[in-house]
């Protein structure tokens, strides 16, 4: 269920260790404000753009996504629609690793994690395309890194959760090739038999996939804060 809460503000690490030191010492609190914006350097204050169960999404993970997304090449009419399914996306992410950590049966290594990054980084053509995307988006490796374990585990989750059980016989492929047969004029059933059994296949995947997150969906706490 989708609902909207108020604003909120992630609050930096080190505000709040300076805050409990004071309250240790036995200062006053507005005392303590005062010396944390006078004397403490300002940090950047995420906003909550979504929370799923109480795991929240900022807004600088949406941002990441969104050039993520866009690196990658999808396509899009406009931002806000990049945005809109970049959000959906993460919500999707989010409540699948929640589920793929409850059941303790996927791993991911950092091995398969520093291929990917590796992967990625090779795309932008030199290390320092890579580092200025980096750079503009306000991204750590280390952060870019995370985001590419949860994408490698939420694909391993749903291949185990879902794809093992899938199955596509001969008949089926059969019947698709005679339902499509104008399609593949001058080939033989033989010839593109696994061809559409790699097609059927994922089309169950995918379909008994949206079904699960439907599921997933209809039993989770879901908040969206309009901005």
């Amino acid at each position: 269920m989708k609902t909207s809460f108020t604003t909120a503000k992630v609050q930096s690490s080190s505000s709040r260790v300076w805050l409990a030191r004071c309250s240790v010492a036995g200062m006053n609190l507005a005392l303590c404000i005062l010396l944390l914006s006078s004397s403490v350097q300002a940090e950047v204050v995420d906003s909550i753009v979504a929370s799923v169960n109480n795991d929240v999404i900022t807004a600088s993970d949406l941002a990441h996504a969104v050039a993520l997304n866009k690196r990658l090449g999808g396509t899009y009419e406009d931002q806000k629609t990049l945005e809109s399914d970049a959000l959906e996306g993460l919500i999707t992410r989010r409540l699948l690793v929640q589920e793929a950590r409850r059941l303790r049966f996927i791993e991911v290594s950092d091995e398969e994690v520093t291929a990917e990054y590796d992967k990625l980084r090779k795309q932008f053509g030199s290390d320092k395309a890579f580092a200025d995307f980096l750079a503009e988006q306000d991204m750590t490796g280390q952060e870019l890194r995370g985001m590419l374990r949860e994408r490698l585990l939420v694909e391993r989750f749903a291949e185990k959760k879902v794809g093992i059980f899938v199955r596509v016989s001969r008949d089926e492929a059969q019947s698709y090739f005679e339902a499509h047969a104008a399609e593949y004029k001058n080939k033989s059933f033989q010839d593109l038999q696994k061809t559409f059994v790699a097609l059927l296949t994922d089309q169950k995947i995918k379909k008994q996939l949206n079904q699960y997150i439907a599921e997933l969906r209809s039993r989770a706490d879901i908040r969206i804060n309009p901005h």
